[in-house]
């Protein structure tokens, strides 16, 4: 019977005499806040990064069908053909991500390159990249254009990081084929 009393108290008991109890509880409270906001981040970061890779092949799907569209010779003010914004649609659509910009910069027969904006949308924050095309050949730049929030939810919004009002873009330059 005195070996059951020691275990017993054992476990209800720190060595010093006092219970453990309550502490483990005000730990758990003061603790808990902290360890879903790092859960929350580490959630909506993970999502933005993989999302953001759906971004960037869109971008290479877009540049390469730009690469092969045939008379491309367009000028500034012209829409972006339908063959690489469906292409770009196609990419983003199958994470149920949608462009609120697609940008097309070509140097195929012009002097000055040429810059097409598909849809001109201005709440969408997106501008072209500041470096130049290369001028020893022909290439096309695509940059797509991608509302921060559509990527991840906005989980931390209530600690002050609000991804509401943020655009996310990637650009990718080929060579023109034809």
């Amino acid at each position: 019977m005195a070996h059951a009393h020691r275990i017993q108290g054992r476990y209800r008991r720190r060595r010093g005499g006092r219970p453990r109890r309550g502490a483990v509880v005000l730990e758990l409270i003061l603790s808990l806040p902290v360890w879903l906001i790092l859960l929350m981040a580490v959630v909506e970061f993970g999502m933005i990064l993989v999302n953001e890779q759906q971004v960037a092949l869109a971008s290479r799907v877009g540049a390469e069908k730009a690469s092969e569209t045939a008379g491309l010779s367009i000028s500034t003010g012209d829409p972006v053909p339908a063959p690489v914004l469906d292409a770009i649609e196609h990419q983003l659509g199958s994470s149920c991500l949608s462009a609120c910009a697609v940008i097309l910069e070509h140097n195929v027969a012009i002097s000055p390159p040429a810059v097409l904006i598909s849809p001109p949308d201005p709440a969408c924050n997106c501008q072209p990249p500041g470096t130049a095309l290369p001028v020893d050949r022909n290439y096309v730049r695509v940059t797509v254009c991608v509302p921060l929030s559509q990527l991840a939810p906005n989980l931390l919004k209530f600690v002050g990081f609000d991804i509401t009002n943020c655009v996310i873009h990637h650009s990718t330059t080929f060579r023109y084929e034809l």
